[in-house]
C-alpha cells in the first residue's frame, strides 16, 4: 500500500472521535436511555468534551504538518509562525473546555488550518492529493461540529 492511501485511510479513520460525540449527543437528545435502559450521564458535556479535546489534538497535529512542510522548503513564507499560532490556538481553546465557544474556537481552528493547507497547495507545497483530501475531511469534521452544536443548542 503506497503512503497516498494509507494517509487517506489514516485520515477518514481520524473522524470516527467526531462521529462519536455526535453519536453521544444524539443519544442524550433522543432519550435513548430509556429505549436501553442505560444512562450516560453527563451526555451533553460528554459529547463536548469528546470533540473538543480530540479537536485541540487534531488541530495541532495539522500544524505540525504545516511545520514539517515548512522546513523542506526555502521559501516558507511564515508558515513555521502560522503554524504556531494554530497549535497555541489549539491549546487556549481549552482554557474553555467542552463549552460551545470551545467548540467555535476548535471550528475556526480547523478553517484556519485549512485556508493555511490552501495557500500552502497555492504556492506548490503541497500536492493535490493531499489538499483535495484535507478539504474533504475538513468538510466532514465541520458538519460533525455543526450537528453536533445543534443537537447540544
Amino acid at each position: 500500500m503506497n503512503h497516498q492511501k494509507k494517509a487517506t485511510i489514516l485520515t477518514f479513520l481520524g473522524v470516527i472521535p467526531f462521529v462519536f460525540a455526535v453519536l453521544i449527543a444524539l443519544y442524550n437528545h433522543f432519550n435513548l436511555a430509556e429505549t436501553f435502559d442505560y444512562t450516560i450521564k453527563f451526555a451533553r458535556f460528554k459529547s463536548y468534551l469528546v470533540a473538543h479535546t480530540y479537536g485541540a489534538v487534531i488541530i495541532s497535529f495539522l500544524a505540525g504538518i504545516q511545520w514539517g512542510v515548512s522546513m523542506s522548503q526555502d521559501n516558507h513564507k511564515g508558515y513555521f509562525i502560522i503554524s504556531n499560532v494554530l497549535a497555541l490556538l489549539a491549546w487556549f481553546s481549552l482554557f474553555a473546555l467542552a463549552t460551545f465557544n470551545g467548540l467555535m474556537v476548535i471550528a475556526f481552528g480547523i478553517i484556519a488550518a485549512w485556508i493555511i493547507d490552501r495557500q500552502m497547495y497555492r504556492a506548490g507545497l503541497i500536492p493535490e492529493w493531499f489538499w483535495l483530501l484535507r478539504t474533504n475531511i475538513s468538510t466532514l469534521v465541520l458538519l460533525s461540529l455543526v450537528v453536533l452544536l445543534y443537537i447540544n443548542r
